[in-house]
């Protein structure tokens, strides 16, 4: 049985990562109270008061203390620390005693030595308790509280933890001590985020630096343009630097790559690096390059930045190196190494050289020397330390498996289970989970029939685990592992039972999964997306594998199942595009919709049988007016449909392309996609066909398939939807043609001119649907907002540059004053709608293309149909030739405003528009017309 390969490192969740990743921050926080400003907070005396021997000795032995916690000899700083209570006891000095004993418990913590560690604390809060009011003791006091959040964090109370922290920022603010409680802000803004309140957390960090950068939270923080936030980021590192202010914008850099910022991280890690530097403090400086590191490691695992993802990966590699020079701790260097080898791994994928050097790496570690703190952070870096070894035995390369010098199974068995028996002693059932999850995902790597057998035990102990915690964002993870060891095992209900749990604990969380954990969006693909698409394939295998006497009734039901599934993926999608939940959704049959449409639900699927490995199959589920689903399978070559598809694609962005060279493409998807159809679409007199179109088939509009006498534009309307469960339908013969006009034709902000906008603009008004057009200067935000205000219109047409991307900040449309994303927009068009009396009908844009190089693009088409509450959205997929595009825009309305007679919908406007210029001579080559799709309500 072939093993399925990367399980293991695909399991470990980014919230493990997140938490591993921030172990620096953890340390710095505390190093910055204990050690890299001054030594603990020590009552002052009065200097009425005559200074004794012991006295002397007890300041002497606080020092000592001091000293080797800095130095990380925690078990040395204990002892010492233990002889300072008792002299501070024996002096009846309660104040110092108190101050003692907080740190005595800090060290214990350093230590894994969590009973003594709470009895310290405990004794220190209660002995300050005793005490009279002052100055003095509120210092300690907040010091005992900071410390006992610290303790609470380590042992996963996060809410006691906070409360605590809290607690100690009040006291700070009473006593006047801003620095005090600018770090007690940053320790708040860390248990928010393992909370999963990250809009808090941000709004807490953002405090700190309320003055310099000017914003109160992260939505008004991401506003901010590379250059804005550079000029305030300079004003922070021109000022006297502070271990504070290093701190802060670290936490704050950790926090914007958490939250799916990760080109702001980097800004503001640079600053942080700046001010380190200005210091002259190494250890703030390797803290500070650990998460520089991180940050260029998402960045590199970014899709926007794929050309760029070598520099990125050494641009991490260098600041991991940098840490582990730098820092003064081993829990630092051992952090920095950790991810150097994890990030080493993962370049792997995409250059097996890189195993070697990770391996090579790996050697040079001296493993043995590697310790690992009995806590809640140590059990996860545990964890990850795990993944990467886990990594560098993969089964699958022969040369690994038999070196005698990598780590064996056992012992990455071994790590695993002691992170799971620390967890469960520190009744952290989270982290619990995670390890034994963890053990599983290791076992099913193997893929033998035994390990398959221990793999289920483990992931069952985790999801027993985990069920009384009510995480859906954990459970999904493993519910989804389990189905994999069963359809391995060959049991294909069972795990599509398993998959089915996973599926529903997903649709639980779609409309929080940003809110529990922003950084799944990095890896929605690897995480998130296979759970769906597996799903679907499971499904689709059974309903093919089943009897005769059984098939009619569960087929259908498998089917219905699995087109529900192919709609909650693109809603994902779409989620995951905004990086917010904002898709609602609004089920209806097809039936309800339109009689006379057909909706076709494509999805290629790999082969997962080894003797056929090269083979990919091409489902198609097909949903018809009062019938149960349908569905035609294809099989095809690995990899021809991608080439196929990037063949069309540079065919259709060449006006010089013939047809005789572009034809066999287009017939070549015809007969994959279409003809098995064909018969079903003519029995039922299908006029429309709506396409759910899966990733790769997205990339090429549907009109332009040929069945080797005409294109399918020439046989049906066509429409594309991200799902039914977006469509709010209403007949266009209900609708009342009215229209805002708006364009540029001047070049703009290195966009080249569009003289044919005045033309295409014109021609609009001229048939009455539209007033007088915003052109050029008068195209702003606060001009198309008026006229939203003021007019009772249904259409908004923008003749400008737009561009769609797999990316919501890079899909924008071109106003005069400004390049306007997909959100802006749909803020744009959302809230003005909401007064007026009528919501848009139909947005069309046309000069739209979608980015270079970008395999997704689409998905921002989708964004903006979606995004801009319009019930349709009219687009480009390309930009094509100024005069054709008017032409077109000129029948398309000519259409539009004789539907109440033509009794028409708007795909048939559209296919209307679109066979206009195929007839005419000069614009017959499809990429003047196949470029112009609609998406959304077709009606």
């Amino acid at each position: 049985m072939k093993p399925n390969k990367g399980v293991f490192n695909r399991n470990l969740t980014n919230q493990v990562k997140r938490i591993y990743h921030k172990r620096s921050l953890f340390l710095a926080v505390l190093l910055f109270m204990f050690a890299s400003t001054a030594p603990p907070v020590i009552a002052k005396v009065s200097q009425t008061t005559q200074i004794v021997q012991t006295q002397s000795d007890a300041q002497q032995l606080v020092n000592q203390a001091t000293q080797l916690y800095r130095s990380g000899q925690l078990q040395e700083a204990a002892v010492v620390w233990e002889k300072a209570v008792s002299a501070f006891s024996a002096q009846k000095d309660n104040l110092n005693q108190a101050m003692a004993l907080s740190n005595l418990s800090l060290t214990y913590q350093q230590l894994g030595q969590w009973e003594k560690a709470t009895k310290a604390n405990q004794q220190s809060l209660v002995l300050l308790q005793t005490q009279p009011q002052s100055q003095d003791k509120q210092k300690i006091l907040a010091q005992a509280l900071d410390i006992q959040g610290y303790l609470q964090k380590e042992v996963g109370q996060f809410t006691q933890s906070l409360e605590s922290w809290q607690q100690a920022a009040k006291i700070y603010s009473q006593i006047k001590e801003p620095a005090k409680l600018a770090q007690n802000q940053i320790n708040q803004s860390q248990v928010m985020q393992d909370m999963g309140l990250f809009p808090r957390a941000c709004k807490t960090l953002l405090e700190v630096f309320n003055q310099e950068l000017g914003v109160s939270d992260c939505q008004e923080f991401s506003q901010l343009s590379s250059e804005e936030l550079t000029a305030k980021l300079q004003k922070i590192t021109s000022e006297s630097p502070s271990v504070t202010k290093v701190i802060g914008l670290r936490s704050l850099g950790e926090l914007l790559r958490f939250i799916g910022q990760p080109e702001q991280s980097q800004l503001v890690l640079d600053s942080s690096l700046i001010l380190a530097q200005k210091l002259n403090s190494p250890q703030e400086q390797a803290a500070t390059y650990l998460s520089i590191g991180n940050t260029a490691k998402t960045l590199a695992e970014n899709e926007r930045v794929r050309r760029r993802r070598e520099t990125y990966y050494q641009q991490a590699v260098d600041a991991y190196m940098q840490a582990a020079k730098l820092t003064t701790l081993p829990t630092t260097r051992q952090q920095a190494q950790l991810n150097h080898l994890g990030l080493l791994l993962k370049q792997g994928k995409y250059d097996p050289e890189k195993y070697q050097d990770a391996k090579a790496f790996w050697l040079s570690l001296n493993p043995q020397d590697l310790k690992f703190s009995p806590s809640r952070t140590g059990i996860y870096e545990q964890i990850n330390y795990a993944q990467s070894l886990a990594e560098l035995i993969q089964p699958e390369n022969s040369q690994q498996k038999q070196n005698s010098q990598l780590p064996s199974f056992d012992e990455i068995d071994k790590t695993l289970a002691e992170a799971a028996t620390q967890a469960k002693n520190l009744g952290d059932k989270q982290a619990e989970a995670y390890a034994l999850g963890n053990r599983g995902a290791l076992y099913e790597q193997r893929g033998s029939k035994e390990d398959l057998s221990q793999a289920e035990k483990f992931t069952r102990q985790a999801l027993n685990v985990v069920s009384s915690l009510e995480s859906p964002y954990i459970s999904y993870q493993y519910f989804w592992q389990l189905g994999r060891i069963r359809k391995a095992q060959g049991d294909i209900p069972d795990a599509i039972a398993a998959y089915t749990k996973a599926y529903n604990a997903l649709q639980s969380l779609r409309s929080d999964l940003v809110a529990v954990n922003p950084e799944v969006q990095f890896s929605f693909r690897s995480s998130v997306e296979p759970v769906y698409r597996q799903l679907v394939e499971l499904e689709l295998e059974y309903a093919q594998s089943l009897k005769a006497d059984k098939k009619e009734q569960e087929s259908q039901k498998r089917l219905t199942q699995a087109r529900n599934v192919l709609e909650s993926l693109q809603l994902a999608e779409l989620n995951n595009f905004f990086r917010e939940a904002c898709v609602e959704t609004n089920s209806k049959p097809i039936d309800q919709l339109d009689t006379n449409a057909a909706v076709v639900y494509p999805i290629i699927l790999s082969n997962q049988q080894q003797s056929n490995a090269n083979v990919e199959r091409l489902e198609v589920i097909l949903s018809l007016p009062k019938q149960p689903p349908r569905l035609y399978s294809t099989k095809l070559k690995k990899q021809e449909v991608e080439e196929t598809v990037e063949q069309i694609q540079a065919f259709l962005k060449s006006p010089e392309t013939k047809l005789e060279q572009s034809l066999p493409y287009y017939q070549k998807v015809y007969d994959w996609l279409i003809r098995p159809l064909q018969q079903d679409l003519e029995n039922n007199k299908i006029k429309t066909l709506v396409f759910v179109l899966d990733e790769k088939l997205r990339n090429i509009p549907m009109s332009v398939l040929h069945d080797g006498k005409q294109y399918l534009l020439q046989k049906y309307a066509i429409a594309l939807t991200p799902g039914l469960q977006l469509i709010n339908p209403k007949p266009l013969t209900d609708i009342n043609i009215k229209a805002i006009t708006a364009g540029i034709s001047k070049p703009r902000e290195g966009f080249k001119e569009l003289p044919q906008v005045r033309q295409e603009l014109k021609q609009i008004e001229d048939l009455g649907v539209a007033s007088k057009s915003l052109l050029d200067e008068k195209f702003t935000t606060k001009e198309v907002q008026n006229q939203i205000l003021n007019s009772d219109v249904s259409i908004i047409h923008l003749a400008t540059h737009a561009q769609f991307s797999s990316i919501a900040d890079d899909t924008f449309i071109l106003f005069w004053d400004q390049r306007m994303n997909v959100k802006q927009l749909g803020n744009l068009l959302r809230n003005n709608t909401l007064t007026s009396r009528r919501p848009i009908e139909l947005l069309v844009l046309s000069a739209c293309e979608t980015a270079i190089g970008d395999q997704r693009a689409t998905l921002g088409l989708a964004g903006v149909a979606v995004r801009s509450g319009a019930r349709s959205t009219m687009a480009t997929l390309w930009s094509v030739q100024d005069e054709s595009t008017a032409k077109f825009m000129g029948n398309l309305y000519s259409q539009l405003e004789q539907a109440k007679k033509t009794k028409i919908n708007k795909a048939q406007a559209l296919q209307q528009a679109q066979l206009a210029l195929l007839n005419d001579q000069q614009y017959s080559n499809p990429h003047f017309w196949a470029p112009f799709v609609v998406v959304g309500n077709w009606q």
